[in-house]
């Protein structure tokens, strides 16, 4: 059985999961300001001086947006809500 093919997010989809994204990222950073903002400069330091192709900076900065994606999801967990639900009401 073929599996279904996924279609692109409609640039209202986007524009609404960024907004919910980034509400959540506010409300985050009241709590977790120190995680998230390390965080970050954990990504820029991957980042400044090197080339887009450069793997392991890459990588370093993946595995940050990986937690800062984890860091995220327990804040919707404290707060009692889904992912799915919040997105959906950004729209």
């Amino acid at each position: 059985m073929a599996t279904p093919a996924c279609t692109a997010p409609t640039v209202e989809q986007r524009s609404a999961r960024i907004q919910a994204l980034g509400r959540l990222l506010r409300h985050a950073a009241h709590g977790d300001a120190d995680v998230l903002l390390a965080g970050l400069a954990r990504m820029l330091d991957a980042h400044i001086d090197r080339g887009h192709e450069d793997r392991a900076s890459n990588a370093s900065i993946r595995a940050q947006l990986d937690d800062i994606e984890l860091l995220l999801a327990l804040e919707i967990e404290r707060a009692g809500m889904r992912t799915a639900a919040l997105l959906s009401n950004a729209a």
